[in-house]
């Protein structure tokens, strides 16, 4: 009797053994769980708790007041010599009850100093960039980093590479910045804002700089939509939805400088909004455009002639400012390039653009790839 109670003792042992081992497997599975999940969340991956960002905001007023005060990007350098890239920690702050913490530059990367500091006119910071009546958190810009934002509150339907081609043009990328963010973030977009410097001593070449755009920020971010962007159109209306359709998209129908007014029927220079895959199938933009003018009606005949339409909204919506900037020469031959842009179409682009990536710098603002190529024609 006392030899069966004893092995009744020890099947009720194993039996409770096995159950806290499966109960403890089962907390580990569901902590293994979560933390997969964050790091999908940290990775851009949507968080499937979240519902749907709604396709046209709430958020959004329509004609905005624009910030024209000059400003200069605050580009604090700490290098990381083994990969080549810098980590500029100056302004990743936030505002607080009207109250902006700023990150100070230190000698570690990661481990910035915060202070507080009155604001300068002249460094952007988060609290220039953020809407007033955006400061709740689910529209402040605390965590962008690398010109990366999304909505915290719902998954957005929207992911946007911006691509701004760029040389010595510090005061007009601030200001665009300034006006560009909060209409994105209205807009519930995720974007990543990617800016391409040219750094040898040619000519500016801006269809390579987008091509050379396109091509990186593909590896670094996972778009349904890219736009190209100039560095000097403010948009003034933030129901110009920064978005893609089935056609590539020109949203800067109307410039304060053309008195609101599309110049001519094939124009897509200024702001242009490309689905991925037509961006190849056009073949991107030519690269032998060199200086001012050309690479733009050059991807018009692209759009026609690979059977796609161009699309606009409406001038009452599609307004932008022209800021104050420095022309660049008109390249004299253009207009012998032109008259081949269909037979080079397929021989000259995205293809077999030219460059070398000199450096990449992850900002706070935008993450910039700083590019020369050889110029092969004149």
């Amino acid at each position: 009797m006392v030899r069966c109670k004893r092995d009744y003792l020890r099947v009720a042992a194993v039996c409770v053994g096995a159950l806290y081992l499966i109960y403890i497997f089962g907390m580990l599975e569901k902590t293994s769980r979560i933390v997969r999940t964050d790091a999908k969340d940290l990775n851009g991956t949507s968080n499937t708790s979240l519902h749907i960002c709604p396709m046209i905001s709430p958020y959004l007023k329509g004609l905005r007041k624009l910030n024209l005060d000059s400003c200069v990007m605050d580009e604090c350098k700490i290098g990381d010599k083994h990969r080549n890239i810098a980590l500029e920690n100056c302004n990743m702050g936030y505002c607080s009850n009207l109250d902006c913490k700023i990150a100070s530059c230190s000698g570690e990367i990661g481990s910035p100093s915060v202070t507080y500091t009155n604001q300068s006119k002249h460094n952007i910071t988060e609290c220039e960039v953020t809407d007033i009546s955006f400061s709740g958190h689910h529209h402040a810009l605390l965590g962008q980093f690398g010109g990366h934002w999304k909505p915290s509150h719902c998954q957005p339907l929207r992911r946007i590479a911006i691509i701004i081609p760029f040389r010595d043009r510090h005061e007009n990328l601030c200001v665009l910045l300034k006006n560009l963010i909060p209409v994105l973030t209205a807009q519930l977009n995720e974007f990543r804002i990617f800016v391409v410097e040219q750094v040898d001593e040619s000519s500016f070449n801006k269809g390579r700089l987008m091509n050379i755009g396109f091509l990186e920020a593909t590896k670094m971010f996972n778009f349904d939509c890219v736009i190209f962007h100039d560095v000097d159109l403010l948009p003034e209306n933030d129901q110009n939805i920064y978005q893609c359709t089935d056609q590539p998209r020109h949203l800067s129908v109307a410039v304060d400088t053309h008195n609101y007014k599309l110049m001519y029927q094939y124009l897509v220079g200024g702001v242009l909004a490309f689905r991925p895959r037509h961006f190849r199938l056009v073949n991107g933009y030519s690269n032998e455009f060199w200086g001012w003018g050309g690479e733009d009606d050059d991807m018009a005949v692209r759009i026609v002639y690979s059977g796609l339409k161009i699309t606009r909204p409406s001038a009452e919506t599609a307004r932008y400012t022209m800021a104050n900037h420095t022309r660049s020469k008109k390249w004299a031959k253009r207009y012998i390039l032109l008259r081949k842009s269909k037979e080079r179409m397929r021989t000259d682009g995205l293809k077999n653009v030219p460059y070398h990536i000199v450096s990449v710098h992850l900002y706070t603002f935008y993450t910039k790839f700083e590019v020369l190529f050889n110029r092969s024609k004149s």
